[in-house]
């Protein structure tokens, strides 16, 4: 079999979205192995999605010959084992984001992955699409002047049924690690930089994580962030950038999956100009083209090494700013 093949690890319920309807339209790939707890539920995931093999157990598929890039979208607690076994098998990496519980994991991952000469990259699929490349643009072409400020949000109700992950210490579970990661990332994908203070403050939900969790950020450049999460019962969802300059505003409504309805405007005193056609192709699809295309012509990627490494030290930094580290350091 010829082109890309990709392993799944889990059957998870981001999978189908994420990787398998992306593969079905991206040429030069194919969907080589999956595994799941419950082999039966990976074979009808296999059946229903056209997954060529099924193994017992996540072993199998990362020593599967026909696997070339291994998909983890397993729970936090378990990236690290996985994405380094996976790595140490000889193959690449597309691992979920938040990557990892830590930065300390993070740091292991990102030094397996050089040992072996293998790409590890972080599934943050908005990178991807041209609607963030064009705000990105904006503010290279000076349109809002220097940048000064940075608000950010992503809020959305994610009710706790007993067995909810993002809801368990011990999973990673938590508004920041879950949704509040994608306003970090905006930000520091925006600011180039990372933030040399960091301030927070958090609320708990009777399993112990962060329901909720505001942060400030403050970079050497003099810009501001205010970044926000919340995953409470009654929450409506939200997600939106502000960004503000010496010169004007750029406001981008849901920055996050633009395919699914977005706004990307500009304003300039009293002239504002939109964005006027945003692609309906999913933040996904165009991610896993980015994969396949640096994989083939060996170009670094957005989402791997360096801002890997920045993205994680700096939640970190957030968890400990909310007196909250014990949540990302289970064995202290």
């Amino acid at each position: 079999m010829t082109g890309l093949g990709i392993g799944i690890l889990g059957a998870a319920r981001i999978t189908q979205k994420a990787l398998i309807d992306p593969a079905k339209v991206i040429p030069r790939t194919h969907l080589a192995a999956i595994a799941a707890r419950d082999r039966g539920r990976a074979e009808a995931y296999a059946t229903r999605h056209g997954v060529r093999q099924v193994f017992d157990d996540y072993a199998g598929v990362i020593a599967c010959e026909d696997v070339d890039l291994v998909y983890n979208p397993l729970p936090i607690n378990l990236h690290a084992e996985w994405t380094i076994k996976a790595l140490e098998a000889g193959k690449h990496v597309l691992c979920e984001k938040p990557f990892a519980m830590n930065m300390d994991e993070a740091r292991d991952m990102l030094a397996v992955a050089e040992k072996h000469g293998k790409r590890l990259i972080e599934a943050f699929h908005y990178r991807y699409h041209p609607a963030f490349a064009t705000c990105l643009e904006w503010l290279a072409a000076d349109e809002i002047g220097d940048l000064r400020e940075i608000h950010a949000a992503f809020n959305v109700a994610i009710k706790d049924d007993g067995t909810e992950i993002r809801h368990r210490v011990e999973t990673g579970g938590g508004a920041m690690m879950d949704l509040g990661c994608y306003p970090l990332h905006w930000a520091l994908t925006v600011a180039g930089a990372a933030p040399i203070e960091v301030s927070a403050k958090a609320e708990l939900t009777p399993t112990g994580v962060d329901e909720s969790l505001q942060s400030h950020l403050v970079f050497e450049s003099g810009v501001e962030a205010h970044l926000t999460a919340s995953m409470a019962p009654d929450q409506s969802f939200e997600a939106w950038m502000r960004l503000v300059g010496t010169k004007g505003e750029i406001a981008f409504t849901n920055p996050l999956a633009p395919q699914l309805g977005s706004r990307l405007a500009l304003s300039q005193g009293p002239m504002t100009r939109s964005l006027t056609e945003i692609s309906p192709i999913t933040t996904y699809t165009y991610q896993l083209g980015a994969v396949v295309e640096a994989l083939e012509e060996q170009r670094p990627l957005p989402t791997e090494g360096e801002m890997i490494l920045r993205q994680q030290t700096v939640l970190d930094e957030i968890y400990a700013a909310a007196g909250l580290r014990h949540l990302r350091y289970l064995k202290e």
